[in-house]
């Protein structure tokens, strides 16, 4: 998910700017377009038209520009949510992308083994996280909602990347 990553930080380094492009980002033409994009990488997702580290970090990318777009008229120009959020976002998945994903090789059997029962449990089913992720961004008064989602959306999309480097060797 270097997309998201990468999005995460430009969105907090312009945030921290205050800069023109942030007027951009919250019109509702940015909004369409990543509507757009999320939609469809939802779509490519489900008719697994793409591998799933793409597709995710095209739904990530997107629903962070669906949150700023949509939430950033509701609140301050210097709410510290939209710089601070999307920090938190880049570290945590940059520390699960170099600690859990690129060293999965190294998993014993037994923590394979619990990773398939994981994977295959109702509560960590992408698509109640996904549908959470959605209507998360639809509730603007519970602002550490998405968060919550994301973060959630991220240990599982950490969890499918960790089962497909196994599943390779």
């Amino acid at each position: 998910m270097i997309g998201f990553i990468l999005c995460s930080l430009l969105l907090a380094a312009l945030v921290q700017k205050q800069s023109e492009l942030l007027q951009l980002l919250a019109t509702p033409v940015a909004l369409g377009v990543s509507l757009a994009v999320l939609a469809i990488s939802l779509l490519a997702g489900y008719l697994k038209k793409v591998p799933a580290v793409i597709w995710h970090d095209g739904f990530a990318t997107s629903c962070l520009f669906v949150w700023y777009a949509y939430w950033a008229p509701q609140f301050d120009d210097d709410a510290p949510m939209f710089f601070f959020f999307p920090i938190y976002y880049a570290m945590l998945t940059s520390i699960v992308t170099l600690t859990l994903i690129n060293r999965s090789e190294d998993f014993d059997q037994e923590s394979i083994r619990n990773l398939r029962y994981l994977e295959k449990n109702n509560r960590f089913n992408i698509s109640m996280i996904v549908a959470f992720v959605l209507v998360s961004l639809l509730i603007t008064r519970h602002y550490t909602l998405y968060p919550i989602a994301m973060t959630f959306f991220i240990t599982r999309h950490t969890m499918i990347a960790c089962l497909e480097a196994v599943d390779k060797r």
